[in-house]
């Protein structure tokens, strides 16, 4: 589609309630289909047709408390149709938030600013779906956060929850290139088998059939742990307090207990902050943009020679498969990345 076009079709997932105490679920979740006419652009303005949107367990942060009928935003790989910004030319591949919906008018201020032109950073021997994951806000969010909070030493332990998805893959990584013992759990055989076997962990465990204190324990053993990359904020923040060497550190990044709505268990043991001069910290990655370039020189290379391996999942269907698919990510039914692609290119 190219400028010119006067009305859509146009799918959208609206937020028809607000999860209370539950996880998200169909019924919170509306699509309608509704024929509109393409806006008429302000200064700065882009209208995009959305391609593959990126599934994120932070999105239920962005539902508006106590609205509905409201948007689902998330970021999406978009054909931009209409344009009135001189960055942003009609045509281009962008990467940029979005509702979840067949075409958006992109008109928020902050979203203007978030929108990277593709077809100026991507690498031709990297599939596109990549810039939703691991070449995306979210590889960006694991090397500026291992970067920027890290601290990272040659032989040092670190403990990655939630290991793997697309943030603990990469997590993972990046700390053995740089020489520590990595540690990481997950639900299922097969995602230890793939972190074992092909990412490299050097240990790994099953959070859901093994006891993660005694599992954790044994897997740091003697020498202790140095660095928790949390991405899950539950309970085991109380066992790590415990295991952390003096001068560790916490590394709060993902909340995937609290996007399921569980109910928080504070740690018991927090004077162990103090009494081994730990450091606790958390990371938002909306701060940070600035660092995307160098973020893009360095690791985009290693990805498009298979140095940083991924697992993502591409699933070719609609719009109105955003809110099952999302449903089932926070469930841990995918290994890596979600992509769900909406259209063609």
């Amino acid at each position: 589609m190219t400028q010119g076009v006067k009305q859509v079709s146009n799918t959208r997932v609206l937020i028809s309630k607000i999860p209370e105490g539950v996880s998200p679920n169909k019924s919170h979740f509306r699509t309608v289909t509704l024929t509109e006419d393409a806006p008429v652009l302000k200064e700065n303005e882009v209208f995009v047709k959305n391609i593959t949107f990126s599934l994120d367990p932070y999105i239920r942060y962005e539902f508006p408390e106590g609205e509905t009928e409201s948007h689902v935003v998330g970021f999406a790989i978009s054909r931009v149709i209409d344009s009135k910004n001189p960055k942003v030319p009609v045509g281009a591949l962008v990467l940029s938030p979005s509702h979840w919906e067949s075409y958006t008018h992109v008109h928020d201020p902050q979203y203007l600013n978030d929108i990277v032109v593709l077809n100026d950073v991507a690498n031709p021997n990297v599939p596109l779906s990549a810039y939703n994951g691991v070449l995306g806000l979210s590889g960006f969010t694991v090397w500026d956060s291992l970067k920027s909070l890290g601290n990272l030493k040659k032989g040092e332990t670190i403990y990655i929850s939630s290991a793997a998805g697309t943030l603990g893959q990469l997590a993972g990584q990046l700390a053995k290139r740089q020489g520590l013992r990595v540690i990481g759990s997950a639900g299922t055989q097969e995602k230890l088998d793939f972190l074992k076997n092909e990412l490299g962990y050097d240990v790994v465990f099953n959070y859901k059939t093994q006891d993660k204190r005694a599992a954790l324990t044994e897997a740091v053993g003697k020498e202790g742990l140095d660095i928790y990359y949390d991405l899950v904020g539950d309970d085991t923040v109380e066992i790590a307090l415990d295991l952390l060497n003096y001068g560790g550190r916490i590394l709060y990044i993902g909340i995937l207990a609290g996007h399921k709505n569980l109910e928080p268990v504070p740690p018991k043991n927090l004077h162990l902050i103090l009494y081994k001069k730990l450091r606790y910290e958390g990371y938002i990655v909306f701060d940070r943009y600035e660092h995307f370039g160098e973020f893009w020189k360095e690791v985009t290379p290693l990805v498009a020679s298979g140095e940083i391996k991924f697992k993502e999942v591409v699933l070719k269907t609609g719009v109105e498969s955003l809110p099952e698919n999302y449903i089932k990510l926070l469930n841990g039914a995918f290994t890596g990345k979600v992509n769900i692609q909406v259209a063609d290119l």
